[in-house]
């Protein structure tokens, strides 16, 4: 009796303070939390020409849950040259990956999907292409997040390399072009300079050869035809 009433004079029992529990919800210290199911990641080495994200769920969400979608874009310039070419100016993709929320529905999606035709309605545009896709153990988001990065950062890479490189060829294009100018100047001028010189040499060539012509006749005796001539006169 005596423990009862100090236990409720100081108010320190967690009989008192603690409210009832009903059975089975007694707080256990040694007990975690459930996890939910792991996600699985699909990897599409090949989209389907002109598949877009939407159309892409719609077709997975058939055989479970889905997470996220991504889709890598083809590169600008190569659709580009494709429209120029008379092609499709339809938006393509190259390669995806998809989050299925359990892994175990992402591993029998890969089974059976793997290398067979997409199927569908006849005469649709997809129905005959064929899947390519492979499931990635152990593969998080945070890696694809990783890796578009890092793909990134690689195609920067090498365009700065190839725009230094072109850079370079048009520089040394240019420095071979001044000095083919600046050598057929140079042969301009020397030809040019010969063509006067033969033009003076055409000149005074006729004078040389007269005053060779009565330096030659001085040496001469007139002939006798002449000399008859002058004395008959």
């Amino acid at each position: 009796r005596e423990a009862v009433v100090s236990t409720q004079s100081t108010g320190s029992s967690d009989e008192e303070e603690t409210p009832a529990l009903p059975p089975g919800d007694a707080p256990d210290s040694d007990a975690q939390p459930k996890k939910g199911p792991k996600p699985g990641v699909v990897y599409l080495s090949r989209v389907p020409p002109y598949m877009k994200p939407k159309k892409m769920r719609n077709i997975m969400s058939q055989y479970g849950e889905i997470g996220r979608i991504f889709l890598q874009p083809e590169d600008a310039d190569v659709r580009k040259r494709r429209k120029m070419t008379g092609g499709s100016g339809k938006k393509k993709f190259t390669e995806g990956w998809i989050e299925f929320k359990r892994k175990k529905i992402a591993k029998a999606v890969v089974a059976s999907l793997n290398g067979n035709i997409i199927g569908g309605k006849k005469g649709s545009y997809y129905h005959d292409d064929i899947w390519s896709m492979k499931y990635l153990p152990r593969f998080k988001w945070a890696n694809l997040t990783e890796k578009l990065a890092y793909d990134s950062a690689v195609r920067k890479k090498k365009l700065q390399q190839e725009l230094t490189q072109v850079k370079k060829e048009t520089n040394f294009y240019l420095e071979q072009v001044d000095k083919k100018k600046m050598i057929s100047a140079i042969k301009r001028k020397r030809e040019e300079k010969g063509v006067a010189g033969e033009a003076a040499g055409n000149v005074a060539e006729p004078s040389a050869k007269q005053r060779q012509l009565a330096v030659s006749n001085k040496g001469k005796a007139l002939p006798n035809s002449i000399l008859s001539n002058v004395f008959t006169q």
